[in-house]
C-alpha cells in the first residue's frame, strides 16, 4: 500500500482558494499540483531532486512527496523554489 492509496490525510482540493495560511508562490504551485507529477525543490539551498508529490494539506500548509520510496514532507512556506518536471 503506497501514500496514493492512503491518500496521506491531506486535505488537497485542486483548485481550493483557501489561502489562510499558506500564503507564496511556492504553495501556490503545490496547491495547484496533481498526485504523481515529479518535482525538484530547493530549500535552505539545498537541492531536494526528483521528489514524487502526493498532496497538500491547505490546513497544515504541508506538502507530502515520496522520495523514492519513503515520505518527505515539508512546509509549502520554507520551500526556497519548485521545478516541476512532469
Amino acid at each position: 500500500m503506497s501514500l496514493f492509496d492512503k491518500g496521506c490525510g491531506c486535505n488537497n482540493v485542486a483548485g481550493a482558494k483557501d489561502h489562510d495560511m499558506c500564503d507564496g508562490c511556492v504553495c501556490d504551485q503545490l496547491r495547484n499540483l496533481r498526485a504523481g507529477e515529479e518535482v525538484d525543490l530547493i530549500i535552505d539551498g539545498v537541492e531536494f531532486a526528483g521528489l514524487t508529490f502526493t498532496c497538500f494539506d491547505k490546513k497544515t500548509c504541508c506538502a507530502t512527496f515520496l522520495d523514492a520510496t519513503y515520505p518527505f514532507i515539508v512546509d509549502c512556506r520554507k520551500v526556497d523554489a519548485i521545478r516541476i518536471l512532469s
